[in-house]
């Protein structure tokens, strides 16, 4: 890769100002040119977001899921509800409530609910095994749950706290025991009256990500900061009130808050609870989608699916915008995409703190980078968004010269707070106001940004975060392991998979077979390994350190990234 440099934007107008790289240089230098200006559009609050639609687009449709369809107004209406149930409940505002399940119409209404209601919504993966989900509950003592019926016949409620008064199952409500009461009953004790607006700096959200020691850790989100996210969003790409965004990765993701994009303008948002391949194409054949979101996993498996099946046209359905985040995309899997959706692609790079989007590549970048600069560009993650400040720093926290590698630091008004009874990691990565991201990049001579590895070890599989940790501490505990040191390596499909390489108890006869049952036992999936290798050691420093770098780069041989 040539020249991993990032200058001022306008260090780019030494180029010719012609051609089709003008447009995107002129941009550059007026992003520049408005941030040093001061100028930000106003942030609304996500609670003053939501009751705004909730009027305004009344009559339109604002969500489906595969049983039910509700207006604005309708959501609206039940939103208040279920808050004002909660408020006659006894529950105050400004607490905790733990939600687990998947995409439905039910989620949004608790969503929306929570959020005008001044509560702090705490969205739980379904992928997460229920010893996961018990270390999130033991941390952040919510004062209601709310649970998926299948998902609670699948794992147990033995998880939830017996401090816990209201558990509210969503889904399946025929089938009630105990503490248990159906979320749509609920909802229909509480009133319909208007709700006064949160205190922006109230906590909206708590998400949590995999913590340095294994531990998950909950990531705060103000009403003024997911206020922010979606001002972003806006700036950055056109949404329509007649869009349709077709979301088939979990919302309560931190990839799945783009579709609070659509609702502030109206545009109608289609859930369903997972990934299908067949159906998604079938849907965006019918032109039943203008918006699809995807991680590069899911851009993969269309395109393998597409590619047996017809030859590109440059077009699918009424498909008009295609944003993917998560992870990295194989850069001819990114021009193959193109080929068959046209300009549509938008890639976002965000991170748990800082939800999307800190950086942009947009249509226009993909086509000039494919016509003109070559496919390694595609393995950029685009320029700085318009109201987010990056920059790269070295281990001293000083910013680097043009073209060096170092740390990615990220400003702006969509960044955490911080990270929720956590005041020492929040010292150490919020930092003078700038977030200390974790990952290492550049930004070369035209304001690309490249993300080249990870300071923190995380894994993204899927678009999941998975932290080795984690999945270390699970595996150590099986008998017959000594050690064992949990890496990322390279995967077609996966962009990257989870890979144990482990280290026998002398006599030890455990083999791959035990070691990802036993993950099974106490991990979600998307954590257990699907590869397990044994050595006789593990490369480890004089202080006696493992050296994961060096298992890494015996697994990405050939590639120029680690991520």
């Amino acid at each position: 890769m040539r020249s991993l440099a990032g200058a001022e934007c306008d260090r780019s107008l030494k180029v010719p100002i012609a051609g089709p790289g003008v447009g995107r240089i002129v941009r550059c230098f007026k992003r520049r040119v408005r941030k040093e200006a001061g100028v930000r559009t106003p942030v609304s609050t996500i609670g003053d977001i939501f009751t705004r639609a909730h009027a305004l687009y009344a009559d339109r449709p604002a969500v489906r899921d595969d049983h039910h369809t509700l207006t604005y107004d309708a959501l609206g209406r039940e939103a208040r509800r279920f808050a004002n149930a909660i408020r006659i409940s006894g529950v105050n505002s400004g607490a905790r409530v733990l939600m687990i399940a998947p995409n439905s119409c039910d989620w949004v209404i608790a969503d929306h609910g929570l959020t005008i209601g001044g509560y702090t919504r705490v969205g739980v993966l379904p992928r997460l095994h229920s010893a996961e989900v018990e270390q999130i509950a033991d941390d952040i003592e919510p004062a209601m749950v709310i649970v998926d019926s299948q998902w609670l016949a699948d794992n147990s409620d033995s998880w939830i706290p017996d401090s816990v008064k209201h558990v509210l199952i969503c889904g399946d409500e025929k089938s009630l025991t105990g503490r248990h009461q159906g979320f749509t009953e609920f909802v229909s004790q509480g009133t319909d009256d208007e709700l006064p607006s949160p205190d922006p700096q109230s906590t909206a959200w708590v998400m949590y990500t995999s913590g340095s020691t294994g531990k998950p850790k909950g990531v705060l989100a103000s009403q003024y900061s997911v206020g922010a996210h979606v001002r972003n969003g806006l700036h950055e790409v056109e949404f329509k009130t007649t869009d349709v965004s077709l979301h088939t990765a979990p919302i309560s993701h931190f990839s799945g808050t783009i579709h609070h994009n659509t609702v502030a303008v109206g545009g109608l948002n289609v859930l369903k609870p997972r990934f299908d391949a067949v159906s998604v194409l079938d849907a965006a054949r019918a032109g039943e989608v203008t918006i699809l979101p995807l991680v590069p996993t899911m851009i993969t498996m269309l395109l393998d699916e597409m590619s047996d099946r017809e030859k590109p046209t440059g077009k699918v359905g009424n498909v008009r915008m295609l944003p993917y985040s998560g992870s990295a995309i194989q850069p001819h899997r990114a021009a193959q995409a193109r080929e068959y959706f046209g300009d549509v692609m938008h890639q976002f790079y965000g991170a748990s703190e800082s939800p999307l989007p800190i950086s942009v590549l947009r249509p226009t970048d993909h086509a000039d980078i494919v016509n003109s600069m070559g496919l390694s560009r595609l393995e950029s993650a685009g320029r700085p968004a318009d109201f987010v400040d990056v920059k790269i720093l070295d281990d001293n926290g000083e910013e680097v010269p043009t073209g060096q590698r170092g740390e990615i630091a990220v400003r702006g008004d969509q960044v955490s707070p911080g990270y929720w009874r956590s005041p020492t990691s929040t010292a150490e990565v919020f930092v003078d106001g700038w977030l200390r991201s974790g990952d290492v990049g550049c930004i070369d001579e035209h304001g690309y940004l490249f993300i080249i590895d990870r300071r923190k070890d995380m894994i993204i599989t899927g678009g999941f975060n998975v932290y080795p940790r984690e999945v270390e501490n699970v595996i150590v505990s099986l008998p017959g392991v000594h050690s064992v040191a949990v890496v990322g390596a390279p995967d077609r499909q996966w962009g990257e998979v989870i890979t144990a390489v482990v280290v026998r108890e002398p006599g030890g006869k455990i083999d791959e077979t035990a070691v990802i049952a036993h993950c099974r036992r106490f991990l979600g999936g998307f954590k257990v390994p699907k590869r397990v290798s044994f050595v006789s050691e593990l490369p480890t420093s004089g202080a006696g350190k493992v050296l994961k770098a060096r298992i890494k780069a015996d697994l990405w041989v050939g590639h120029q990234r680690l991520v």
